[in-house]
């Protein structure tokens, strides 16, 4: 059977071979940084502007990546041509790049890491997984555990060692298995999901927290360019989970499922109509973008009681 294919330190090796050391400091510490792309319609989309993050990343963290941006690039095109071939027609690949400082050295010291480890790889996306939300919207609610700091690490880079947003999950998950959590600051102003932007809508105009404490989204940033374009008003500011109980709807934005509605925060509905309007608007405009039916994709790889349920 025909397998993925993964790019591994200068090497493109079969999925299934496809190793690091145990004394690589990305295992032994999470010392390690990462991005994610995905294509639409077997398309890769915005892979440059991943990319140069990625390198954000890896300056702030000093990671020692050989690899130039143009070399990194056509190392992830390699991986994604072959992969592609393994999808069907109506599926699509998430791209995932990961840079270790590198196996650890002899004296274990930090500064003795002369070589990062780089991996390059895809996976189908993980359509089945948010489907049901595209249409319902998602229960979000906030955990006790608060975003890491800037003072302590700037969350414009993305650290592999998500522990922060890990405990958040769990702490969550505990008590409603099918939500998402939303992360507040030290302060309790609104910062982000574990893996996603948020937003709200007031007015018909889009809220959104400032950069302090959140990722500065690649796909939130497309967002707020395709609102400005449609005469939508975004203001960036710091919101509290008043603001967002007094919304009237609210989305979350990420690489994975582009635009998800959210239907309410720790059980209390927001808004009237999930999606609403301008959620609504920007998924469409999110579609025409990409060239591909973001919400028909996705439920076509859901499970189907989730399709049933759509109907009723």
């Amino acid at each position: 059977m025909p397998e993925r294919i993964v790019y591994v330190d200068g090497k493109l090796v079969p999925e299934g071979r496809a190793t690091i050391s145990v004394f690589d400091r990305g295992v032994q510490w999470g010392d390690a940084v990462y991005d994610a792309a995905r294509t639409f319609a077997h398309r890769p989309f915005k892979l440059r502007e991943h990319i140069e993050r990625l390198y954000r990343s890896c300056v702030y963290t000093r990671m020692p990546v050989r690899l130039s941006p143009d070399e990194m690039e056509e190392r992830t095109l390699q991986v994604i041509a072959h992969n592609m071939g393994l999808l069907g027609p109506d599926d699509d690949d998430m791209v995932w790049w990961s840079v270790t400082r590198g196996v650890n050295a002899p004296t274990r010291s930090v500064l003795d890491c002369r070589r990062a480890t780089v991996i390059i790889y895809t996976f189908p996306v993980p359509f089945a997984g948010f489907a049901p939300w595209m249409t319902q919207g998602a229960r979000v609610v906030t955990p006790a555990t608060r975003r890491t700091p800037p003072q302590c690490v700037d969350p414009r880079a993305k650290i592999s060692n998500k522990m922060n947003h890990i405990l958040a999950d769990l702490e969550v998950k505990g008590a409603d298995a099918g939500a998402y959590s939303l992360m507040l600051d030290v302060d309790g102003y609104v910062a982000e999901n574990s893996g996603a932007n948020f937003f709200f809508v007031r007015g018909g105009e889009i809220c959104t927290s400032t950069l302090t404490s959140v990722l500065e989204g690649i796909t939130r940033a497309t967002v707020l360019d395709l609102a400005t374009s449609r005469g939508v008003r975004v203001i960036e500011g710091d919101f509290t989970p008043f603001d967002v109980y007094n919304a009237d709807e609210a989305f979350m934005t990420t690489t994975t499922y582009g635009i998800l509605p959210v239907q309410s925060l720790n059980g209390a509905r927001i808004g009237t109509k999930t999606p609403g309007p301008v959620t609504q608007k920007l998924t469409e405009a999110w579609s025409e973008l990409v060239g591909v039916d973001i919400v028909a994709q996705a439920l076509r790889h859901a499970k189907p009681d989730v399709v049933d349920a759509q109907s009723v």
